[in-house]
């Protein structure tokens, strides 16, 4: 490839593993591998004079099996990486940024890059650390995240740290007869998911509020109640307690006519100690009433369902990063009989190029 066209085209690739182990209390002991593969292209229209224009494509593969569902029994899944899927293109949009202080995106994009960032709890392995399981459980299939996207238009305001953002997303992520295929639509063509967040500076501290709404009506968890809108709100606090101390907290709320989980709280830690970075978090996630006279007969039904997790990462080589990782789920699934478990964990990355 010529030096220009080296300087236009970036490449990078990843892949993330987790090995699990379902111990104490599962009702399935067990272990299992789960992981993911993506490999990207950037294009630089700077370096050619295109100074406001940018884009990406990124090619994602996962593999494993249901270890959350079958092993553990718990909503809140063990893993980020678990996903059931094809390989397929994960993103691929086009900005524009005319001003350093106002940004347009369109394409195939994954909300959770965009809207509901958690930079503290990214270090964690469990999903609800990543987005919120008020927002991941909505949509026909899920809204426009790992580990499938759907056509979306995102525009951003930024100030230094103030910011706005808006987003419409397709309603429905995935084809219309199998989800884990890539669909090309207009956003909004099957309905659409409306996003908006506020980023404002609290001292040293960042909060983020948000409010999200589907276009079109649900069934009701009740089928005895009339079709149901699903909506829902967010807010986050998130900043450094001291040099080298981390931490962040969030709640979240969802309509419960539509949606099990009715309310989120969770938060953590993350403390950087030489070349470890160690980690203490906890997600609880409560039903709703719908949800409880309706998932589970009323008499087994539990209203909240937590996990505590306990993580460590260090690098090996610049290319390379080890965490192993504890989770100890307590009331999984809302089942009265299900029992806690804790789960043990290794989780593995690599990338190209390192760092």
């Amino acid at each position: 490839m010529p030096a220009a066209a080296q300087a236009v085209v970036e490449f990078g690739a990843s892949y993330t593993g987790d090995m699990l182990t379902a111990t104490s209390g599962s009702p399935d002991r067990g272990s299992a591998v789960v992981g993911r593969a993506d490999a990207w292209l950037d294009f630089k229209g700077p370096v050619i004079g295109l100074d406001s224009l940018t884009a990406h494509v990124d090619f994602m593969a996962a593999h494993g099996p249901d270890f959350s569902g079958r092993r553990v029994g718990v909503y809140q899944t063990i893993s980020s990486l678990e996903a059931e899927t094809l390989p397929h293109i994960y993103e691929a949009w086009a900005q524009w940024r005319p001003s350093p202080f106002v940004s347009a995106k369109a394409g195939l994009i994954d909300l959770n890059a965009e809207f509901d960032i958690q930079n503290t709890g990214a270090l964690f392995v469990n999903s609800a650390f990543g987005i919120g399981p008020d927002i991941s459980q909505s949509g026909p299939a899920g809204p426009s995240i790992f580990p499938m996207t759907s056509n979306a238009v995102v525009l951003r305001l930024q100030n230094g740290r103030k910011g706005l953002a808006l987003g419409a997303f397709d309603a429905l992520a995935g084809a219309r007869h199998d989800p884990r295929k890539v669909a090309l639509r207009l956003p909004g063509t099957t309905g659409a998911l409306l996003i908006a967040e506020a980023r404002l500076p609290v001292g040293a501290w960042l909060l983020q509020f948000g409010g999200w709404h589907y276009t079109t009506r649900f069934d009701a968890l009740d089928a005895a109640k009339p079709r149901a809108l699903s909506r829902g709100g967010y807010a986050m606090l998130e900043g450094a307690v001291t040099r080298g101390l981390s931490a962040w907290v969030r709640v979240g709320t969802a309509d419960a006519r539509a949606n099990p989980v009715a309310t989120y709280l969770g938060g953590g830690a993350v403390a950087t100690l030489g070349e470890w970075r160690l980690g203490l978090a906890a997600a609880h996630a409560r039903l709703g009433k719908s949800a409880r006279a309706t998932l589970l007969a009323p008499q087994w039904a539990r209203s909240g369902e937590t996990v505590i997790e306990l993580t460590a990462q260090r690098p090996v080589t610049p290319w390379l990063n080890i965490q192993p990782d504890l989770q100890y789920v307590i009331h999984p699934g809302w089942d009265h009989a299900l029992h806690n478990t804790l789960v043990a964990g290794l989780r593995f990355s690599l990338a190209i190029p390192d760092g």
